[in-house]
């Protein structure tokens, strides 16, 4: 089977002319592959041809609802009645309507082409409106066996959790959706990490610019050497939750990853596998008795997989169990892990034992790479683990183990920092500014505060309020932390290398305004509880048309309002509207002038917002496919760079007064 790619390799400069490429045919063939994995016996002889053939199909889409959504079930009417219905109604065999995802509440799944959906305005308006609430975080579009781990994990809002090998971000935002499903302000902490610096900075606008939140903190570090969390008597303190997602060769991701039928091979796997298992050794170790630590792959090759849980059930022994999951997550179709499999080299010539390896291979092969004895395999219960197919339900590849602490680790101390590795030349990175509490010079925001929004200065937390410098006068942005992200903050500053924290809820502005600060959107409801000033109530006649904008303007003369009066007896600034329906209710940031009002969030939050309404947003559906592919112009003309990393905020394309 063939299939076009582009390549995007440079020819001659003086024959080509820049960011140009042609189109080539190859063959998905890989026999070193296929050998590969016809000797391991992983995959059934007689599911191998339907294994190949999915392998080479492109990978379904698959986003998920915001499970902590307060308007989710109103999200998902309107998809049903907007998009799906109406979808299977074309009784067209070349469309598929969106499906539930069996094993995850609230997602689904698709498989049609992108000339498909190009084809047809339902297909294309759907792919518009997903693209939008994916920006905004009310859905994320993610491989749905990718799903899997998070949910194993039986988050709490209370807990303690490290996303040890979080870029690009997906189970962070699931992580955080999870911790919010039981309470709108969880008190726990997420420390999601990532080694690469640039990585934590794609984190960041992946996760935390789309679900804003006051309980998340990125650090930048090596998971295999992390150091352990110092609690407010800067104690060590364990984690109740881990997600060990590590780097992997990852060729259950050959649907979405083409280029992996030709650079694929045996190799990768075994150069990875020694930092996969020392990350996840730390990983358990700075684990709470009694916690889960989630270990997973998208290989589908055992030496990444099960050798590494063989090991971490060796060295741990009576301090860890692999936790049976067989009876979660029922509609998920999954292989129980293997207690055998075969260590080959780039030639696929076997080794039965580590003996066996001859001594030009001893840094190439480790012991840990191989399987269990047969007294192990008794005790280890590998089968407890599983593996994901992609042909058993139209998937990517995927492996999970969930692993529970069930005892101290004896001879651990946390206080004793794992050795460095030597240190490499550092490369050239942008340099952080500082988190720094304003404690004693909150009393000036205090009074604003109070002032203009109503904050009463001894039930808001102002010892949780951070700036990014050390000089509070220059105080641009006001971000706020909970308690444990608070305390983290101040005793473990100087143990981590940390990217941001914490969610925005004030801007200083210049303009003329009640107050030196407006209110920001992404935190809007850390502070809501608080405000009790510059709340206007607004019918829905009234919110949509300051959504939409008075004809090409985005703002609303405030004669076109049936407001006026209330807000003509307000003083110029930031105001928070709000509107309540039996089936939805929303709070907006919006700005306030002398004769005008407008909505303070972006366009994609008022495209979610009219829709949900039932309005009609179509005027700034057009204006946001316009600015897309602007953009994507300029970036293709900049050599798709970005410009360095930015805040995490939604407020980017936010139209001002």
């Amino acid at each position: 089977m063939t299939d076009l790619i582009e390549n995007h390799k440079q020819e001659e400069k003086m024959e080509k002319p820049k960011n140009s490429y042609r189109l080539e045919k190859f063959n998905k063939v890989n026999e070193q592959f296929f050998n590969y994995y016809r000797l391991q016996e992983i995959i059934p002889p007689n599911e191998w041809d339907m294994f190949i053939q999915t392998l080479r199909e492109d990978l379904p889409s698959s986003f998920r609802i915001q499970n902590c959504l307060p308007e989710k079930e109103t999200l998902i009417q309107y998809l049903e009645e907007k998009y799906f219905a109406p979808l299977r109604d074309l009784n067209d065999e070349s469309i598929h309507a969106p499906e539930s995802i069996l094993f995850v509440e609230n997602a689904f799944q698709t498989n049609m082409s992108r000339s498909t959906v190009r084809s047809h305005p339902i297909l294309r308006d759907l792919h518009e409106f997903l693209i939008n609430e994916n920006t905004i975080g009310t859905m994320s579009r993610q491989e749905a066996v990718s799903m899997v781990p998070p949910l194993l994990l039986d988050i709490q809002p209370q807990h303690l959790i490290l996303d040890a090998c979080a870029s690009p971000g997906s189970k962070t935002m699931q992580i955080i959706e999870l911790m919010h499903k039981k309470s709108s302000h969880p008190d726990g902490l997420l420390i999601a990490n990532d080694v690469d610096y640039n990585r934590c900075y794609l984190l960041v606008h992946q996760t935390l610019k789309r679900m804003p939140t006051a309980n998340c903190v990125v650090v930048n570090t090596d998971a295999s050497q992390f150091p352990s969390v110092l609690g407010p008597d800067s104690k060590p303190m364990f984690f109740d939750r881990v997600l060990c997602d590590v780097i992997c060769s990852g060729d259950g991701t050959f649907r979405k990853n083409p280029d992996l039928w030709r650079t694929w091979d045996t190799q990768k796997a075994l150069n990875l596998h020694k930092i996969q298992n020392s990350i996840a050794s730390r990983c358990f170790e700075l684990l709470e008795v009694g916690g889960l630590m989630a270990y997973s792959t998208c290989s589908l090759n055992p030496i990444e997989d099960e050798a590494i849980v063989a090991q971490l059930l060796r060295k741990f022994g009576d301090a860890i169990e692999l936790v049976d999951v067989s009876q979660q997550l029922p509609g998920l179709k999954r292989v129980a892990g293997r207690s055998y499999w075969k260590v080959l080299d780039k030639n696929l010539k076997e080794f039965s034992s580590y003996n066996e390896v001859t001594s030009n291979l001893k840094n190439v092969f480790v012991p840990s790479m191989f399987p269990p004895s047969d007294e192990e395999s008794k005790r280890f219960n590998l089968h407890r683990s599983f593996r994901i197919f992609p042909h058993h339900q139209n998937s990517g590849g995927f492996f999970v183990a969930l692993l529970k602490k069930v005892a101290a680790v004896p001879g651990f101390d946390p206080a004793v920092q794992p050795r460095k590795p030597p240190m490499k030349k550092r490369r050239r990175t942008f340099r952080e500014d500082p988190f720094v509490f304003l404690n004693d010079n909150v009393e000036e925001l205090q009074s604003d505060l109070e002032k203009h929004y109503g904050v009463d200065k001894a039930q808001f937390p102002f010892n949780n309020i951070l700036i990014r410098t050390h000089n509070t006068e220059k105080k641009k942005c006001i971000y706020y932390v909970n308690d444990k992200l608070r305390d983290f903050l101040r005793v473990n500053s100087e143990r981590y290398k940390i990217v941001n924290a914490g969610v925005g809820i004030l801007r200083r502005v210049d303009k003329v305004s009640a107050s030196q600060f407006r209110l920001m959107q992404d935190g809007l409801d850390a502070l809501l509880p608080y405000i009790t000033k510059r709340i206007i109530d607004v019918d829905e006649d009234d919110m949509t048309l300051i959504l939409n904008g008075y004809e090409d303007n985005h703002y609303v003369p405030l004669q076109h309002l049936n407001c006026q009066e209330i807000l003509s007896q307000i003083e110029c600034g930031s105001i928070v509207l709000h509107l309540k329906k039996s089936n939805f209710e929303t709070h907006v940031t919006g700005w306030l002038g002398a004769h005008t009002v407008s909505a303070f969030i972006s366009r994609e939050e008022k495209i979610h917002i009219l829709s949900m309404l039932g309005q009609d947003a179509s005027k700034l559906k057009l204006k946001v496919l316009t600015v897309r592919k602007e953009k994507g112009l300029k970036k293709l003309a900049n050599g798709g760079g970005d410009g360095g990393p930015k805040e995490a905020n939604q407020e980017a394309d936010l139209e001002v007064d």
